[in-house]
């Protein structure tokens, strides 16, 4: 099947070739197709799918290659890119002088410029503006091709969507436009490279659907047009400029923190507010961090979330509106910080438990009142689905004869709320149930202990950490479990 799907992607470059504008065609008799090696900063614009989901989707053979740069754009290293990726900007960090030196030195290597925006961005049109262009919120559907047109409709995202204001459109390449002629993607010479300018929502923003590949083709003909006025070599490397090649490293309190350049003004705050919850967090827990887990704390430039990859986790810098309040910022310390706190088991209610930790945590540093408050909230929509918590089990699946599956788009709110309740119900009979618990976990459910961390094996964990027999229970809200298939033994 890969190597189908490769042929079709070389025979669709075949096609664009021959329908391409005159400056997007190959050079003479050359019979090679430009390679293109791109690079995406983070620095100024963290982006799930960006970092994830895209390479995936657009940029996954060879002899293309795509990283990832969460350096300073003005430390980025773009001796072998030929195509430089910048998805919006937030205001808050705004583009430096050593930046647009960097992006000018590019440009006059050849180098392709690529830029993204909703239209809401200031900085974005700051620097679209250097090039004669603006960015503006909104277009009129349809939009369709007027150049490298390959299919019989572009499609187009709900979210991100914007045109363009060209100065002197004569220079421009205009590739989309939209029902009222406004272009929302186009390109121009720039020194001796390119400037490729267009809306956000001409491509995905799935990032866990591989096959959320809106206008491949369409874009991969553009990018080897914008990308051919330099000169890479493919044979040598170019490998993603991660946390090892970011500016700033600071361990203190035994914090490992990192952050770039132009995060610094909020790195203080950051350490603070996860210094007092770091031993907050681990008496909650009961148990120490799991050996070389969430040692290494990144900061990301965003508002909309982190992640645990075991040893590191990544923050969002300005979650819930920090730093001018600390209480979601606690939460969500602690929801990242126990996904590795947990490990080497994920659990099965990864995360909820993550935030509901975090709720509690919240209570332990002052915030009791907005924490019970999030509590009750997450548990009332579950039972706008399930008024008692007893017809379906955490996945949504019906536990009673004669009553459906829950609807897909309930099944979130009833596996978080549940897993809530759950928690909820054993704490007013155990206080400290989340430390015994955990206790319990890393005592008896280690990876020489159980081949897997089922439904099973976490009730008799949790029957350790209440005294008592909790199958019978956990049957009578759904849990289809059997004391006897578990490794776990009590």
């Amino acid at each position: 099947m890969k190597k189908l799907m490769r042929y079709a992607a070389l025979a669709a470059a075949f096609l664009l070739a021959a329908t391409a504008p005159a400056d997007a065609k190959k050079k003479k008799d050359s019979g090679k197709t430009t390679a293109v090696h791109a690079v995406n900063n983070l620095s100024h614009y963290y982006n799930f799918h960006a970092d994830w989901g895209f390479p995936r989707q657009y940029m996954r053979y060879s002899p293309d290659k795509y990283i990832k740069s969460w350096c300073c754009i003005y430390n980025m290293d773009l001796s072998n890119a030929n195509q430089l990726f910048l998805w919006d900007c937030d205001d808050r960090l705004p583009y430096v002088d050593r930046d647009y030196a960097t992006i000018d030195s590019f440009l006059a290597d050849g180098g392709g410029l690529m830029l993204l925006s909703g239209g809401n961005s200031q900085e974005q049109n700051k620097l679209a503006s250097r090039y004669g262009a603006q960015f503006v919120t909104g277009l009129e559907m349809p939009v369709t091709a007027v150049n490298f047109k390959v299919a019989d409709s572009v499609e187009i995202k709900r979210h991100g969507r914007a045109h363009l204001q060209l100065d002197k459109p004569s220079q421009w390449t205009v590739v989309v436009q939209d029902a009222a002629g406004e272009p929302v993607l186009a390109y121009k010479k720039e020194k001796k490279g390119y400037v490729l300018l267009g809306s956000r929502a001409l491509l995905a923003d799935n990032t866990d659907n591989r096959n959320d590949t809106i206008n491949r083709t369409m874009w991969e003909a553009v990018w080897r047009t914008t990308a051919s006025g330099k000169a890479i070599d493919t044979a040598s490397d170019f490998d993603n400029e991660y946390i090892d090649k970011v500016e700033n490293n600071v361990v203190a309190d035994g914090i490992d923190l990192t952050y770039n350049d132009y995060l610094a003004p909020y790195a203080d705050a950051m350490l603070d507010v996860i210094a007092r919850s770091k031993p907050v967090i681990e008496a909650r827990m009961g148990v120490p961090l799991s050996p070389g887990m969430g040692s290494k704390v990144v900061l990301i430039p965003t508002g909309g979330g982190g992640y645990s990859a075991g040893e590191v986790i990544a923050l969002a810098i300005w979650w819930g509106d920090f730093p001018k309040q600390e209480d979601s910022m606690i939460e969500f310390v602690t929801h990242e910080s126990v996904h590795s706190w947990v490990l080497p088991f994920a659990e099965i209610w990864n995360e909820p438990i993550a935030t509901y930790v975090g709720n509690l945590v919240m209570i332990d540093m002052g915030h009791k009142e907005e924490a019970e408050r999030r509590i009750a909230a997450c548990i009332d929509r579950a039972r706008k689905a399930d008024p008692n918590l007893d017809l379906y089990d955490m996945r949504g699946k019906s536990c009673k004869e004669g009553v459906e599956d829950l609807p897909r788009d309930k099944v979130n709110d009833l596996h978080w709320g549940k897993a809530f309740w759950i928690w909820e119900q054993m704490r007013a009979e155990n206080p400290d149930v989340v430390a015994d618990y955990f206790q319990a976990k890393r005592k008896y459910a280690g990876k020489d202990q159980v081949t897997k961390y089922d439904d099973n094996n976490t009730v008799a964990v949790m029957s350790i950490a209440m005294g008592r027999d909790m199958f019978p229970w956990f049957r009578s809200i759904g849990f289809d479990v059997d004391r006897e298939k578990a490794e776990v033994k009590f």
